[in-house]
């Protein structure tokens, strides 16, 4: 199975290198606003610490514009669309109440770097599982400019694991109904939409990604292609999507999923689910039913003109004429 040089060994290995294990170092990734010119380092920290502990973390900010960067430094909840997993408005698993910057505010150099230390504490007797919440960099707008809103803002995802070091937190998964559905871009252009579900039913965050394996018939043509990895979030579900283009005006196509997801650094059960759409241009068939049905109306109508008998009104006027003279 490969698209694009990916395969599900790939999304194995990227998985398996995915931090999540107990104690994972923070990610090396950047995150940057185009509105403004800065540059935040890392994009997001995962880390495990003890129910009574407290974690701090260093994030960076760029500043490559060529004046001071002003920045406002505070917390917030990952907005989570509402599910059956969690409920809208649910803060069981908010690590925001938590988090706090050592100040509410940063100033940058031009062309320089700065940083500023996030810290978490967790309260005594906080249940085993993962918390998320962001920590939000945003500019500030230029002394004497009221009316100017903020020009951009920068979020690092937070991460946590509250567990002592070695204990196993429960990583689980189920695909809910994978969907399939045909979308036309044009009469005589179909295209398939696979989506692959995913819901978190442990008490950690997990990663996941997969396989979505397109085959079509007539033609037994096939396609691959890799989603994720992701990070699902403890008690929330995930919807993975990926289309192909290249289906039969008319016939079938079966879409393998295949999601993999981690337990530990060398545990990455898969779940297989199978799905089948029919590729029926109704469009189509209508518009060439009404074409059929008005030629058969058409050709009865001609048949009934030419079986009419002949109009021998002009005889009898001939023979008439014939008989007085």
């Amino acid at each position: 199975m490969k698209l694009h040089g990916w395969s599900m060994a790939g999304v194995v290995l990227a998985l398996a290198l995915a931090p999540v294990a107990a104690g994972s170092a923070v990610s090396a990734q950047e995150v940057s606003d185009p509105a403004v010119d800065f540059i935040v380092r890392p994009s997001k920290i995962e880390v495990r610490v003890e129910a009574g502990g407290r974690v701090e973390r260093a994030i960076t900010v760029y500043n490559n514009d060529d004046d001071e960067l002003v920045l406002d430094a505070y917390v917030e909840d990952i907005d989570l669309p509402p599910n059956e997993l969690l409920a809208s408005g649910d803060v069981a698993f908010t690590a925001s109440r938590w988090l706090q910057f050592e100040s509410d505010g940063l100033r940058v150099p031009p062309d320089a770097s700065a940083q500023v230390i996030v810290s978490a504490d967790i309260p005594p007797g906080t249940p085993t599982g993962g918390y998320h919440a962001f920590a939000f960099l945003q500019s500030r707008p230029p002394a004497g400019s009221e009316n100017i809103l903020p020009s951009g803002r920068i979020g690092v995802t937070v991460l946590l694991e509250v567990a002592p070091d070695g204990t196993d937190i429960e990583r689980s998964a189920r695909v809910s109904d994978s969907g399939l559905e045909v979308n036309w871009k044009n009469p005589f252009d179909p295209e398939v939409v696979a989506r692959t579900v995913v819901d978190n039913t442990g008490d950690a965050h997990i990663v996941t990604g997969g396989v979505h394996t397109f085959r079509s018939w007539p033609g037994a043509s096939s396609e691959a292609a890799k989603f994720g990895p992701d990070t699902t979030l403890r008690g929330t579900r995930h919807t993975f999507e990926s289309t192909w283009d290249a289906v039969p005006l008319f016939g079938k196509v079966t879409v393998t999923s295949e999601l993999v997801y981690q337990l530990g650094p060398d545990e990455l059960p898969v779940i297989i689910t199978q799905h089948t759409v029919w590729i029926i241009p109704w469009h189509l068939i209508g518009v060439a039913l009404i074409v059929l049905l008005v030629a058969v109306l058409l050709r009865r109508r001609g048949a009934a003109r030419s079986t009419e008998p002949p109009d021998d009104t002009e005889q009898h006027e001939e023979q008439h004429e014939v008989s007085i003279a």
